[in-house]
């Protein structure tokens, strides 16, 4: 026969249980004390364009075919190289100019050493 629970046994597993669940512990980190909390906010209105631009973008790359895809990503790495190579043109105009060697004399007359007291 089937024995059933005293209602003393019951009322004590109950109260163990909401015992647990009422004892949480909060965790305060010492950054939070130091500098005051922001408002989350709501995203702007660049941050809404540039997700429907990407969205537009990767929808329509979607439904490209491969070797298009493929053509797109080479004139991309195409473009972003010649910007910065037109960027730093400067820089690698001048690089090229200037040798890591000084040019060595061709003239006779500068091969003679100057420091040698016999030579006139």
């Amino acid at each position: 026969m089937a024995t059933k629970k005293t209602s003393k046994s019951t009322s004590a597993t109950r109260s163990r249980a909401s015992t647990k669940r009422r004892t949480t512990t909060r965790r305060r980190t010492t950054s939070s004390a130091l500098q005051p909390r922001r408002r989350a906010s709501r995203p702007g209105l660049p941050t809404t364009v540039g997700a429907a631009l990407g969205t537009l973008v990767v929808t329509t790359l979607l439904d490209l075919s491969w070797p298009v895809r493929v053509g797109l990503i080479v004139l991309v790495l195409v473009v972003g190289l010649a910007y910065v190579v037109w960027k730093h043109r400067a820089a690698i105009s001048a690089g090229a100019s200037a040798s890591p060697h000084p040019a060595e004399p061709t003239d006779p007359a500068d091969l003679t050493d100057t420091a040698d007291p016999t030579h006139p």
